[in-house]
């Protein structure tokens, strides 16, 4: 009897089992905000960069720099929040900044050309220089922004399964 009321307090004591599925459901939707990212990209480009006046053979310059900044920020990234030491993790701090700077990027992309109006580009011209630089910037931190997301989300995903 003894050795069985040992057993009922060590229980007791011990913490209580994180719920699975909200650790799944909040991974998840992290997942899924960096996807809504990588869609946004990639269904209002085109007829955006027309918009703006960029020649089709020119857009495929802007979608390189996806490909190129993969490639240099999520190892970078991952390196960097593997030897976080910040009170709210390792991830958290990334997925935050990353999360802002997705926030400007999607701004600068939808405002491009009110705002290149605003800094003086001609409504009359075909080509507003402007707004195309704006977007460009804007499309180009949406591409860091989406790759420095990918290795600390990966992270978060590889703890919960």
């Amino acid at each position: 009897m003894e050795f069985l009321s040992l057993n009922l307090e060590n229980q007791s004591a011990l913490p209580p089992k994180p719920n699975l599925l909200r650790q799944i459901i909040v991974v998840a939707s992290i997942a899924t905000g960096v996807q809504f990212g990588w869609a946004l990209q990639l269904s209002l480009l085109m007829p955006y960069v027309h918009l703006l006046g960029i020649p089709h053979a020119s857009a495929a310059y802007i979608l390189f720099c996806g490909p190129i900044s993969g490639m240099l920020v999520q190892p970078i990234v991952g390196y960097y929040s593997d030897r976080c030491t910040s009170r709210f993790g390792r991830q958290r701090p990334f997925i935050a900044a990353g999360a802002l700077a997705v926030a400007i990027a999607v701004l600068l992309i939808g405002y491009a050309a009110d705002m290149g109006h605003m800094f003086g580009d001609s409504l009359e011209k075909k080509a507003r220089l402007r707004a195309i630089a704006i977007f460009v910037v804007g499309f180009w931190i949406l591409d860091v922004t989406n790759n420095m997301l990918q290795a600390p989300c990966r992270d978060c995903l590889s703890k919960v399964i």
